[in-house]
């Protein structure tokens, strides 16, 4: 699971208005700019700190506590809390299983950029039970999310659309295309992808 580091930052600022007359003189709009960014930085520890401690409460199965932790952030536009929080609706962990809700939560985070998110989404075509009713082709729905984040390195994603180039299903059945997915699976650390090249005989490269 990622987790956002935490660090303890420290501003000091110091200001004197000895000039009532002058607005924002040079050396005040700069001290006024580093009261900005230390505001921010402050503001991201404070964000990490719940998205922390709801993690380390999903890991440890506390499901119900996790969903409420993880509810605020993901409203605030936190893309891993968005990501945990579809998983949790798709699974019923914590939360009433909700299809629908996952798909939404997990659209948005991978709105975001968020590869976990683009994955899951793959997935629930291929093994939701309402999610694949909602499309015409969802293997070929799939095939699109996988590729979406195994593009940018995501290695389940690449090992799952490898399997689907290896089946046809969603994609034109290609071997070549298949393997090629699977061995940078592989190559990534993957190790479904790594035991399958090393029972393939003919996954040479």
């Amino acid at each position: 699971m990622r987790q956002a580091p935490q660090e303890w930052v420290r501003c000091s600022v110091s200001a004197s208005f000895h000039r009532t007359t002058q607005i924002f003189s040079g050396s005040e709009s700069f001290m006024l700019r580093r009261v900005a960014l230390c505001m921010m930085l402050l503001t991201g520890i404070a964000n990490a700190a719940p998205l922390d401690d709801a993690i380390r409460q999903y890991d440890g199965g506390q499901y119900e506590s996790a969903a409420k932790q993880f509810a605020p952030l993901a409203e605030a536009g936190d893309a891993v809390a968005q990501e945990k929080l579809s998983v949790m609706y798709f699974y019923g962990r914590g939360v009433p299983e909700d299809e629908a809700r996952a798909l939404q939560w997990a659209r948005r985070s991978a709105d975001q950029g968020n590869l976990d998110a683009m994955f899951f989404i793959g997935n629930m075509y291929v093994f939701g039970d309402q999610v694949p009713k909602t499309v015409p082709d969802p293997d070929q729905e799939a095939a699109r999310w996988y590729f979406e984040a195994a593009r940018r390195g995501h290695a389940e994603a690449e090992y799952g659309l490898g399997l689907l180039f290896l089946a046809g299903k969603g994609v034109v059945q290609d071997q070549e295309e298949a393997m090629k997915w699977i061995r940078m699976a592989a190559e990534h650390g993957h190790a479904g992808a790594r035991s399958f090249l090393g029972g393939d005989r003919s996954a040479g490269h």
